[in-house]
């Protein structure tokens, strides 16, 4: 479905809708109209979607060929919508340039050509049949598109009024309600379901279960009762005296996930997800695992609901997290190690992927992080939104205000989307994602997606990817196992993209820093992801108000890394 944002007024709405995936931005030049653009306004515009795909549209109502040609010279336009009879009237003149041509139910010009060209039905019903791909217009909104679409089958719609919050004044929230409506598979311009034909079937099957069982009130009373008696949530908000001393700060907390039952933020997941499998008859269960936290807990969800589980883990990280290893056996789980490719949390998922497309009929696939193909990264950002529900709750308890800064290591994602989702609508809340530095900043040295990656497809979804010159998708490097993966969530893209969040990164060593200054100071052991977020407080510390109040998720605890730790000497344990 194409979508078209006509009357934009300016340049940061026209960015932020490109970068929200818009294929179609309008610009109005007519007099007559609240959403009129001036000509300095304009080639801003045009300027700022140089970066995107997005196309503009000059809209003309009463215009002359002469003034139409002469804004076109200036703004070289990507197309021409044509209102009113005088600039219609003009439309043999634009043979090389792409037309919308608004439709007034009298026959379609003989100059139109269905290869470049559209129409515009915005008062009128369009044609049964018709060679040219069209648009809908004209009152359009949530309460009425899904219809309009149904009854209609545009390829595109124009939308206006149904997206301001007042006549002539785009509402950004409002334009988004409509993208997710429109495109459900996608966060703005990112996710997506790019996948063998193989895996269409069960992914459709795992959407009607998500809508029609998951978010049903019985399901999400049963995962909420396991959440608080099994799991042993709410977790708790636990301020950091000591270490925000010790970095010159004074307000700062930690969101505690380390305390579940299983040490992270996985078993919201993983039991959320092998609850909704049970339900729709499987009895098998594939995942993958990097630090082997989403491992444990899928495999702790599988021994309480009774179903067979079979991990894949990279053979490096099998070596690095082998107690979880251990732990997963213990559980009753299948660990399968892969020494393909880099032998990492890419090359498990892609063996997990192969195995479930050969078993779907009884296997469901437990994705562990908020991507891959639809609907994996909206199932996974549902059942860790409980972190930041609780967090937020808490927060304002605790001190009567929000945080202004909100902080979480991104690998897939899934901590972070977790922690940040409570907050995305409050925007004087900040919130940074922390990716893995590694030890340098060439390809291999990190797994830095937005700070070199590119925009790819990798395991099922549209995002940002660390690739090699030639496209192929890049070995990564981190200290910590989670955070070790060439690509990010795609609802992390486009929170990167519209502005909304900002992502940064922290090495190795600022990692080992925080790991050891936490445990140290405060009597708690974080995972290296976690200690990542951490480790880039730590270097801001310096540059923020004393008195700012911060909140950073720790993800996990950091038995599972100590082993590794200390036998590459890393950390001291030693008095």
């Amino acid at each position: 479905m194409l979508i078209k944002i006509c009357g934009i007024t300016t340049p940061e709405m026209a960015r932020k809708v490109a970068a929200s995936g818009a294929d179609y931005i309008g610009l109005l030049f007519t007099s007559h109209s609240p959403r009129q653009i001036n000509l300095d306004t304009a080639k801003q515009i045009c300027t700022v979607l140089k970066d995107y795909p997005t196309q503009v549209v000059g809209v003309f109502f009463d215009e002359t060929l002469e003034q139409i040609k002469a804004i076109d010279a200036k703004l070289n336009l990507d197309l021409i919508q044509l209102h009113g009879d005088l600039p219609r009237a003009s439309v043999n003149e634009f043979a090389n340039k792409p037309i919308i041509y608004v439709a007034d139910g009298k026959a379609l010009p003989s100059c139109l050509n269905p290869a470049k060209d559209f129409v515009l039905y915005e008062k009128i019903t369009p044609p049964t049949q018709s060679e040219f791909r069209f648009f809908i217009a004209g009152g359009l909104d949530q309460s009425n598109v899904l219809e309009r679409i149904a009854a209609t089958t545009p390829d595109g719609v124009d939308l206006s009024s149904g997206v301001e919050s007042s006549r002539g004044v785009k509402d950004f929230g409002k334009i988004r309600d409509f993208l997710a409506l429109l495109r459900p598979t996608y966060y703005g311009a990112y996710g997506g379901m790019f996948v063998p034909e193989l895996l269409i079937e069960p992914l459709h099957d795992l959407t009607k279960a998500y809508h029609e069982i998951a978010l049903a009130d019985e399901f999400q009373h049963e995962y909420l009762d396991l959440l608080k008696n099994f799991v042993g949530r709410p977790t708790a908000l636990t301020e950091v005296k000591n270490f925000a001393a010790a970095i010159g700060l004074k307000h700062v907390y930690l969101k505690r996930e380390d305390l579940t039952h299983t040490g992270a933020h996985k078993i919201n997941n993983a039991l959320g997800q092998c609850l909704l499998a049970k339900k729709m008859g499987k009895t098998r269960i594939v995942a993958e695992t990097g630090a082997g936290q989403h491992g444990v807990a899928t495999a702790t969800a599988c021994a309480m609901l009774g179903l067979e589980c079979v991990v894949y883990m990279g053979q490096v990280d099998v070596e690095r997290q082998a107690p979880n290893v251990a732990k997963m056996r213990l559980l009753g789980a299948k660990v399968v190690p892969v020494t393909d490719g880099s032998a990492t949390l890419k090359d498990a998922v892609n063996e997990a992927l192969r195995d479930w497309a050969a078993s779907y009929e009884a296997t469901h696939y437990c994705l562990g992080t908020a991507l891959g193909p639809y609907p994996f990264p909206q199932i996974c950002a549902r059942f860790q939104a409980v972190i930041g529900n609780e967090a937020k709750a808490q927060f304002e308890q605790r001190t009567q205000r929000q945080p202004d800064l909100v902080i979480a290591c991104v690998g897939g994602g899934s901590n972070a989307i977790g922690i940040f989702q409570a907050f995305i609508p409050d925007e004087k809340v900040k919130l940074v994602g922390v990716e893995a530095g590694g030890y340098g900043l060439g390809v291999g040295e990190n797994a830095a997606r937005f700070q070199s990656g590119r925009l790819g497809v990798l395991h099922g979804n549209r995002t940002y990817v660390l690739q090699t010159s030639d496209g192929q998708i890049a070995d990564t490097h981190s200290i910590s196992a989670g955070l070790d993966y060439a690509a990010v969530g795609p609802q992390h893209s486009d929170l990167y993209s519209i502005g909304r969040a900002e992502y940064d990164v922290a090495s190795d060593q600022e990692a080992l820093a925080a790991f050891q200054l936490l445990t140290r100071s405060e009597g708690i052991i974080p995972a290296l992801e976690s200690s990542h977020a951490l480790g880039y407080l730590m270097r801001i510390a310096k540059d923020l108000p004393k008195d700012i109040y911060v909140l950073v998720n720790l993800s996990g605890r950091g038995d599972k890394d100590l082993p590794g730790l200390i036998e590459r000497g890393l950390v001291n344990v030693t008095n």
